[in-house]
């Protein structure tokens, strides 16, 4: 059981850093939203210092528009929030943050198997196997949880 513990803390910690850097994706879109010309600008001034991935990043931006951007950081932030939630839930043994956590992982589930299946890569097959593993983990606490302590 304290292995057990461990892992699903090792999970949370993920998790929170993963919404973390979501958080950000939402702020950024947000801003970006608003202020389209100014986008175009940082966008040129990356190619100009050979920033590249950063560069590419806001043309794509600018390629999707206002209205895609507001729709990526909302999303994106509501997501954070909810793993944020979950992940403060779970870490307090809060038998509904497990559950919150297990639908959580369940999400991108469908998208990683398809994923697997169109590139048919390693790492994909790595990501999607430490994710059902890390799912089954939660998962296994949130069904003993629910024995042990009703109504929690």
């Amino acid at each position: 059981m304290k292995l057990q513990g461990l892992l699903i803390r090792l999970i949370v910690i993920k998790k929170v850093v993963v919404a973390t850097l979501l958080l950000l994706v939402s702020v950024a879109a947000s801003i970006s939203s608003q202020d389209m010309g100014r986008l175009a600008l940082l966008a040129d001034d990356l190619v100009a210092g050979d920033r590249m991935l950063l560069a590419s990043l806001a043309r794509r931006a600018l390629d999707l528009g206002p209205d895609s951007l507001r729709a990526i950081a909302l999303i994106s932030g509501s997501y954070a929030l909810l793993v944020y939630l979950a992940a403060w839930a779970a870490w307090n043994e809060r038998r509904w943050g497990d559950w919150l956590l297990v639908v959580l992982m369940a999400l991108p589930l469908p998208y990683e198997v398809f994923e697997l299946v169109q590139q048919q890569s390693p790492s994909d097959a790595i990501v999607l196997g430490l994710n059902v593993l890390g799912l089954l983990i939660v998962l296994t606490r949130a069904r003993r949880h629910g024995r042990t302590a009703p109504g929690v």
